[in-house]
């Protein structure tokens, strides 16, 4: 059985070739597999980490091909359905001149992963599992939003560690309003949240790093994290706060660097908490230096992955992760 459980969306992403160009002027893109949950577990499998994807693929040639990248990187897809009534889920990106992710637009006709229904869910799985990671998309609407209730309430039930990564997509929701508000109501859900500055003030109103403790207490969560590009993260805790240096990499493009970025705390959390009778107290009880460690290898995967196009292409595995680490190490050194 597996160790981690990422939910949500598996979907293509068509990425323009030329940076700086608009989506109505682009012509040649390249196709990669991508998705916030799904670019996590392939983050995790390359780290060695035992990882099963739950929710849903079309079975058109792109939905099984999606199913197939999952499994060459050893992910279980035992929860992972095959909906012949499904679309596959489409994000067209385009980037800036300096690689940064400026646009992207989503199909939104029948697609399989907003089909994920709670009678998809195989409890055995959550009985083995540590860790339940998911994010916003799947609580835009039912039944995805009552799978996703589902499988938090199956996480309680067997003391997993709950990851909840809001990731806005505007264009996907009816409403901003609908957006922020359904991610205000279920961020108490988790025992770790990671957003960005951007989504920060989305949510709050603020760019101003006390909002995010504030934004911790109110939810009583154990580990807030807020992604700072290329600067870090800074992260708050009851035991206190403290903002991890990033690392300078020359940007390609930045698809998918938030969910490697999730990888590696999620992956770097498990052998604290994988033996924990209670995980979440064994979050709380971390101490913050040691988090730090976690946090500033979380902050390597996410920029490397900004070295290379495509998201799940991007992701790196431990060697990959080690040699930057002592490098960047290396050029640190007076």
């Amino acid at each position: 059985m597996v160790d981690v459980l990422c939910l949500g969306e598996i979907l293509v992403d068509w990425v323009c070739t030329t940076a700086g160009n608009e989506l109505d002027r682009a012509q040649i893109f390249t196709k990669a597999a991508g998705g916030a949950p799904a670019n996590t577990a392939v983050g995790l499998a390359r780290q060695g980490v035992s990882t099963g994807f739950v929710g849903r693929v079309s079975d058109d040639a792109f939905g099984l091909w999606l199913k197939s990248v999952l499994e060459t990187d050893g992910i279980d897809t035992s929860n992972t359905v095959v909906d012949p009534e499904a679309q596959t889920r489409m994000a067209y990106v385009v980037t800036t001149i300096t690689g940064d992710r400026k646009l992207a637009e989503f199909s939104k006709i029948s697609c399989a992963d907003a089909r994920l229904h709670p009678d998809d869910l195989k409890s055995e799985l959550f009985a083995k599992a540590s860790v339940l990671h998911f994010g916003s998309i799947s609580l835009i609407a039912n039944p995805a939003a009552a799978a996703t209730k589902r499988a938090v309430e199956l996480a309680r039930k067997h003391n997993l560690l709950v990851s909840y990564d809001p990731n806005v997509r505007i264009g996907l929701w009816p409403t901003p309003d609908d957006c922020k508000n359904t991610i205000l109501n279920t961020m108490s859900w988790a025992d770790i949240v990671k957003i960005n500055e951007d989504e920060l003030f989305f949510l709050t109103g603020s760019r101003d790093l006390q909002a995010a403790e504030q934004l911790r207490q109110k939810n009583d969560l154990p580990l807030l994290i807020i992604t700072l590009d290329s600067r870090g993260a800074y992260i708050c805790t009851k035991e206190g706060d403290k903002t991890v240096p990033g690392f300078q990499v020359q940007l390609v493009e930045a698809t998918g660097a938030g969910d490697g970025f999730n990888s590696g705390v999620i992956g770097g959390l498990l052998p604290i908490i994988k033996p924990a009778a209670d995980r979440r107290k064994a979050l709380e009880s971390l101490e913050l230096n040691k988090l730090v460690e976690i946090i500033r290898r979380a902050n390597a995967i996410g920029a490397i992955t900004c070295t290379r196009p495509g998201a799940i292409p991007a992701l790196p595995n431990t060697d990959e992760i080690e040699a930057f680490i002592v490098q960047m190490s290396a050029q640190a050194s007076p």
